[in-house]
């Protein structure tokens, strides 16, 4: 006779993984871990916090990230939007391979847009019968 199995019933949803650090001096923030969805939110946190600081040009770390799904490549992307937004550049220095495979897949500039697409260009206003700006 073959007992029966227990009900397995729903498993229980463990947080990501995520370490983010965030070095004033060198405006450099560092991620390591898991980088999705559930943990985006940390690495946006730290971004802002660069923001405090005087420095132009923001560098971020992610070679140690051991997971990077489409909510932790929107990440980076927003992490991008964020120092657009106060007139900082930001650079990615080092890149974990799942970091690399998506940012190849979607195309680098489409992750960090170069400095002079990334911000939004005035509207052209044209005047007068022949429409001359």
């Amino acid at each position: 006779m073959v007992n029966p199995s227990p009900s397995t019933g729903p498993q229980p949803v463990t947080p990501s993984s995520i370490a983010v650090s965030v070095d004033l001096p060198q405006a450099r923030v560092r991620v390591a871990g898991e980088l999705d969805r559930d943990s985006a939110h940390h690495l946006l946190e730290a971004v802002e916090i660069l923001a405090t600081r005087p420095s132009r040009r923001w560098q971020l770390d992610a070679a140690d990230v051991t997971f990077c799904d489409a909510g932790g490549l929107r990440a980076l992307t927003s992490a991008h939007e964020i120092a657009v937004s106060h007139g900082r550049s930001l650079r990615l220095v080092r890149r974990s391979r799942p970091v690399a495979r998506l940012v190849s897949l979607l195309g680098e500039d489409e992750v960090f847009p170069p400095a002079s697409t990334s911000r939004p260009r005035a509207a052209r206003v044209l005047c007068g019968a022949t429409r001359t700006p």
